[in-house]
C-alpha cells in the first residue's frame, strides 16, 4: 500500500480549496455583472460573457495538461517566454587517432629505415572508439 501520498483536502463537497476559489470567484464575477448595465442592455451578451467567465473558472479548476493544472502551465509558459535563451556550442574534445592501416603502409615502404611511427596494438574498445570517431 503506497504511503506518503499527498493530496489536497476536500473543503466543499468534492472540491478542494483551489477549485472552490476558482469556481466561486467566477460565479461571484457573474453575480456582480448581473447588476451592471450589461444585463439590462443586452441579456444575450450578459449570458455569453458569464458563460465564458464560468467556463474559464471551470477550466482553471479542473482541466489538466499532462498532469499539470492550467495555472501551473501558464506560469511555466510565462517564465519560459520571459527568460533569456542563450545557446552556446561547446566543442567536444576528442583524441586524434592515426589509422592502423596508414601506419602499416608507412612501415612497409620504409623497410630499410626505422619508422618514427609505432604501431600501437589496442584492444577491442580502442577499435570501437575509432569506429565511432571516424565513421558517420
Amino acid at each position: 500500500m503506497p504511503q506518503f501520498i499527498e493530496h489536497d483536502p476536500k473543503i466543499l463537497g468534492p472540491f478542494t480549496l483551489k477549485q472552490t476559489v476558482y469556481v466561486g470567484s467566477a460565479l461571484g464575477i457573474c453575480f456582480l455583472l448581473y447588476f451592471t448595465p450589461l444585463k439590462t442592455n443586452s441579456f444575450f451578451l450578459y449570458v455569453l460573457v458569464c458563460g465564458l467567465i464560468f467556463g474559464g473558472g471551470l477550466a482553471l479548476a479542473f482541466w489538466k495538461i499532462q498532469g499539470l493544472a492550467i495555472p501551473i502551465v501558464g506560469k511555466n509558459f510565462a517564465e519560459y517566454s520571459i527568460a533569456a535563451k542563450i545557446f552556446i556550442w561547446k566543442r567536444k574534445e576528442a583524441p586524434v587517432f592515426v589509422s592502423m592501416e596508414k601506419e602499416k603502409k608507412i612501415e612497409k615502404k620504409d623497410d630499410d629505415k626505422k619508422s618514427i611511427l609505432k604501431v600501437r596494438q589496442g584492444g577491442s574498445i580502442d577499435q570501437i572508439m575509432k569506429k565511432i570517431d571516424f565513421e558517420k
